[in-house]
C-alpha cells in the first residue's frame, strides 16, 4: 500500500502521471492520496504532515512524499526505513519532524537505473522518474538495498521548538488546516509543566477555553484542545481561528495563564 503526499495540487497532470507509473510497474498496488495540497515548496509543512499521519499508516506500507523544490540538484533521493515503513522522499528535510521522534533503522540512495522509470531521469520530474517507481517496486517486494548504497545523516531543517516557562508556553504555528484551525507542536504536558491550569488561558493575548472538543466550547470565541495527534490545536466557534488571531504558518504563538 502506498500513501502519497505532494505539493502538486490537481490543476496539473503530475499526480495522475505518477500514479500511472506506479500502476505500470505494480498493477496490484493500492495508492491512497493523503494530500496534494501542501503549500508549494514548503518542506516544513510537509514534515509536519508526515509526522502527524505516520503512526496511522500500516506496517510494511510505503510513504511517498514529493515536495522537492531543489529537484535536479545534488540533493539525494532516498528510502528510509522507519518503524517497518518505507519513506520514499527527497533528502531535503521532509523527514525532520519524524526523525526527531523516531529512529531511522536504515536509509538507502535511489540510484540503481533498473528501478527508475526513465534513465537518465528528467531534471525537473523526479516524482515520475525516481520516486514513484521506487515506491512501486518497494510495494512489490524489492528491498531497499537493491536501490543503492546505504546512507546516514539525513538532512534536517530548523523547525521552531517548544519553550516552556513559568505560566507560559511559546512555539510557532505548525500548520493551518482547511477550517482555519491552528495546529501546534505543543502538548498538554507542556501546559502542565508551565503551570497553566484552569478552564481558561490566553492565546496570543486573547481569552480561550481549554476544551475537550469543538462542541464543548461552542459559546467561546477561541478554543484550545488536544487534536487527534495529541497536540494543542486552536480553533474557533465563530469562524477561522487563524484569521481571528491573525496568524499564519511559522508565526509565534504564546499560551499563558489568564491571571
Amino acid at each position: 500500500m502506498i500513501f502519497f503526499i505532494s505539493d502538486w495540487g490537481y490543476k496539473s497532470y503530475y499526480v495522475g502521471v505518477a500514479k500511472s507509473v506506479i500502476y505500470s510497474i505494480s498493477s496490484e498496488s493500492k495508492v491512497i492520496d493523503i494530500t496534494h495540497d501542501i503549500e508549494p515548496f514548503d518542506v516544513e509543512e510537509a514534515s509536519h504532515v508526515i509526522e502527524r499521519v505516520f503512526d496511522d499508516l500500516p506496517r510494511r506500507s510505503v510513504l511517498l512524499c514529493v515536495v522537492d523544490p531543489t529537484v535536479g540538484t545534488d540533493r539525494r533521493p532516498i528510502i528510509a526505513n522507519i518503524d517497518e515503513k518505507y519513506c520514499v522522499v527527497p533528502d531535503n528535510g521532509v523527514l525532520t519532524r519524524l526523525i526527531e521522534l523516531k529512529s531511522v533503522k536504515s536509509a538507502h540512495l535511489i540510484e540503481n537505473p533498473k528501478y527508475m522509470y526513465k534513465y537518465p531521469p528528467s531534471s525537473t520530474f523526479h516524482g515520475r522518474d525516481i520516486f514513484a517507481p521506487a515506491a512501486a517496486y518497494l510495494d512489490k517486494g524489492t528491498t531497499p538495498d537493491e536501490f543503492g548504497r546505504s546512507v546516514k545523516d539525513l538532512k534536517a531543517i530548523k523547525i521552531e521548538g517548544v519553550f516552556v516557562d513559568a505560566g507560559k508556553v511559546e512555539s510557532a504555528v505548525a500548520y493551518i488546516d482547511g477550517f482555519g484551525n491552528i495546529e501546534t507542536t505543543i502538548r498538554l504536558k507542556d501546559l502542565q509543566k508551565a503551570g497553566i491550569s484552569g478552564n481558561y488561558m490566553l492565546v496570543n493575548g486573547k481569552r480561550a477555553i481549554l476544551a475537550n472538543n469543538y462542541s464543548e466550547g461552542k459559546h467561546e470565541l477561541i478554543l484550545a484542545h488536544a487534536d487527534s495527534s495529541n497536540y494543542i490545536e486552536i480553533s474557533s466557534s465563530a469562524g477561522r481561528a487563524s484569521e481571528i488571531l491573525k496568524l499564519k504558518k511559522r508565526d509565534k504563538i504564546v499560551l499563558q495563564n489568564l491571571d
